[in-house]
């Protein structure tokens, strides 16, 4: 089955409108189909997932999204909680935790600089308006909500050592904490509460068992203790057995004065819903619920945090998933973007961005071939359609809306594991062959003509495990192809026939003078700019293989290491960092991504343009995995260790042509103070603007197939309401008019 959610109207202006996006601003494509928490108040549910939050609206299920594109912190999501007005606390898995109220996010961090060693991941919040308490891996950390601020540490672990809580609540006018050593408790007005000799043991006493308590929760003024998967009352001054079923609990909390209990047996999962007298109220199994992480009551709904398929909604009519539109899971694999129409390797599935909407196709969901798992790369051919490698699974074609598995006849499997046929890169030539690297393989180079025959390649080189990936064609119809684990990077060049072997050459580049001089023989990327070179990504910075023409001559050619000017340094280009993407924009214009952020740098690396990194703009991690460029309007995917973002760049792939020229903003609405984007203009053409009487505005050169400006004439002032000429010459310098901009300032 293949799942399409819906988007209300707020949040399908996020990616319907691309389009008119302005210049320079983020947007997010997280996934949102795995919920691992779920909290309410103020007329809305809150759902977060590992790397985001989003809210439904019980009024009118209205989405929202909270992510670091709209002013979150972190990525990594722990827990959240919201308090009975509303106010929302996000706590992330390195300690750290947002408030977040009404147009603001107010963050706070003392936990997670506090020097303590030892877990200071927070496992639960409970608590009001003026006061929370952190359930962590070392104590209990007191929260004051009014002044958003750390307050008490209490440490009460037996001889004060550090001990994990599993929850903590205030009951009849004590602080009764659910630990790893069992349930200890302390008067709630009582003195110094960091002593831990002022906690008393609860456990093995008045009919509680001794060990760890798992969990610790209120119901209708009653309190009740899990140890292992039992719930225990407190009644008469006495623990009593109320409920077991002797499924694994997976989560144990209270919610509109009932219990609620997540669990999995042998049978599957299951939500029990039980009231504060072990009376059973509600018992949930369905086929969408998969892992259930966290259950609450909201309104008439009973609200699932299940971490494979999303937020679960119960009511009397039945259970459905509801998820914002998004991609299946964080990038994995390749991406390919051109025209608004994306296609993201996604683990075992395919995300498609088309339409203003993800498709995902999932092994899974019984859409794509059962084989084919640990997708990676994408290419699409001449005649549109879509190849699919995987590490493992084979190939996949996709022809209309029909996917086919290829794998014995065109793969061979690898020599390791006869069962694993594993595709590491793909391209496409001028002659719609597709090229495979056969990852593994004895012959590990394989071509398909379009007719469906195939060839295979011995590569004559030792390299570890037979390993390939990438492959890129340059503009001599030469193979380059990378193999990792420091193997280095093969050209091929099979002649004047593909078929006949005799003129086959091959050359390896590594590190080194006179084995193609690249700075490093662990390559991570490799790709082509508008100049026809090579530009390789390592362990250790970049080499461009400028004369690729001469690879196989006497003089040969080897890589040149750009020397660069930064500050008051020169070294070489990215020097220390290691590049793991390339990708390059419509101006040639570079986008380079690392462990340690994201650079865009100039056609030929002299000039660092931008340089993004999670403290200095919305990147969702610094950690950049793979880049792609959709050309037809700058749209920058990156693919992070953290998920999927993406930016509005300033530069298009331009054409020979001024073709569907379009303009956005326009018209240009009174008090806009971002860039007007021209696109569709000739490659690298001059603009001019003009009034009607030809009076010069503004003159400047497009970016690829792209002007960006500012609204500002030649003397830097706004330009009053009118209609405005667009004036393009191309290299040929005969200047034809191609659009109309109107500015309404008033």
């Amino acid at each position: 089955m293949r799942y399409f959610f819906f988007l209300p109207a707020a949040i399908f202006l996020c990616f319907s409108s691309l389009l008119a996006q302005p210049i320079g601003s983020w947007q997010e494509h997280l996934p949102y189909g795995s919920t691992i928490d779920v909290t309410s108040g103020q007329g809305k549910v809150f759902a977060a997932t590992p790397f985001s939050c989003f809210s439904v609206s019980s009024q009118d299920a209205n989405l929202e999204r909270l992510s670091r594109i709209t002013g979150l912190t972190e990525t990594g999501v722990q827990v959240i909680f919201c308090s009975p007005k509303g106010t929302l606390l996000i706590a992330y898995r390195n300690s750290s935790i947002d408030i977040v109220t009404p147009g603001k996010v107010q963050t706070i961090n003392a936990l997670q600089l506090k020097p303590i060693n030892g877990d200071k991941t927070i496992y639960q919040v409970n608590g009001n308006d003026d006061q929370c308490l952190l359930s962590t891996g070392f104590g209990i950390v007191v929260l004051n909500l009014e002044k958003n601020e750390i307050g008490d540490t209490w440490v009460l672990g037996n001889g004060g050592a550090y001990v994990k809580i599993n929850g903590v609540v205030n009951y009849s006018g004590y602080y009764y904490a659910a630990t790893e050593e069992g349930l200890k408790r302390a008067p709630a007005n009582g003195s110094n509460l960091a002593d831990y000799r002022n906690w008393t043991d609860v456990s093995g006493t008045a009919g509680l068992p001794t060990g760890a308590a798992r969990q610790v929760l209120m119901a209708r003024d009653s309190l009740y203790v899990q140890v292992g998967t039992t719930l225990y009352m407190h009644r008469d001054n006495q623990f009593i057995p109320l409920y077991t079923d002797g499924s694994n609990w997976i989560n144990v909390n209270s919610s509109a004065d009932k219990i609620i209990i997540c669990e999995q047996s042998n049978s599957g999962a299951t939500v029990q819903v039980i009231l504060p007298d072990g009376k059973p109220f509600d018992r949930i199994s369905h086929p969408l619920l998969r892992n259930p992480k966290r259950a609450i009551i909201s309104g008439n709904s009973i609200w699932i945090a299940d971490s494979t398929n999303g937020l679960l909604e119960k009511t009397d009519q039945g259970i459905s998933a509801v998820i914002p539109n998004s991609p299946a899971s964080i990038g994995s694999g390749d991406m390919l973007a051109e025209n608004m129409d994306w296609w993201i390797a996604t683990g075992n599935a395919l995300s498609h961005f088309s339409g203003s909407n993800w498709s995902v196709y999932s092994a899974n969901d019984q859409v794509l071939p059962a084989g084919f798992r640990n997708a990676g790369p994408l290419v699409m051919d001449k005649t549109e359609v879509l190849w699919a490698g995987s590490d493992g699974g084979g190939l996949l074609k996709k022809v209309g809306d029909n996917f086919l598995l290829l794998q014995d006849g065109l793969l061979a499997p690898a020599f390791d594991d006869p069962s694993s046929y594993r595709v590491g890169g793909l391209a496409v030539d001028a002659d719609n062959n597709l090229w495979i690297s056969n990852s593994g393989a004895l012959k590990g180079l394989v071509v398909q003509f379009p007719g469906g025959d195939s060839k295979s390649f011995t590569i004559p080189f030792t390299y570890s495990g037979y390993a390939i990936s990438q492959i890129i064609i340059d503009d001599n119809n030469q193979k380059w192809i990378l193999s990792p684990n420091g193997n280095g990077l093969f050209c091929f060049n099979h002649g004047a026939s593909v078929e006949n072997p005799a003129d086959d050459q091959w050359r390896m580049y590594r590190a080194g003078r006179g084995n193609g001089n690249l700075p490093s023989s662990n390559i991570l990327c490799i790709v082509k700019d508008a100049f026809g070179f090579i530009w390789v990504g390592t362990d250790d910075g970049i080499g461009i293989v400028q004369c690729t023409e001469k690879v196989f001559t006497v003089q040969g050619c080897e890589a040149v290491l750009p020397v660069v000017q930064t500050d008051q340094f020169a070294g070489y280009l990215f020097k220390g960092e290691t590049v793991q993407a390339i990708a390059v924009d419509g101006a040639n214009r570079k986008w380079i991504g690392t462990k340690n952020g994201l650079w865009l740098i100039s056609a030929n690396g002299e000039k660092t343009i931008y340089r993004f990194t999670t403290a200095n703009s919305p990147l969702l991690d610094n950690d950049i995995r793979k880049i792609a460029i959709d050309h037809s309007d700058g749209t920058v995917l990156f693919s992070t260790a953290s998920g999927i973002c993406s930016f509005k760049g300033d530069a298009t792939g331009g054409g020979t042509t001024n073709s569907d020229v379009v303009v956005y903003p326009n018209p240009v609405p009174p008090g806009y103070a971002g860039q007007v984007a021209i696109r569709g203009l000739v490659n690298n053409a001059s603009v001019k603007i003009t009034e009607l009487n030809g009076r010069l505005v503004y003159q400047g050169r497009a970016l690829g197939g792209q002007l960006v400006w500012n609204g500002r004439d030649l003397n830097g002032k706004t330009i009053s309401t009118g209609i405005y000429l667009v004036l393009v010459s191309d290299d040929s310098r005969r200047e034809q008019l191609v659009t109309k901009i109107v500015f309404i300032q008033r």
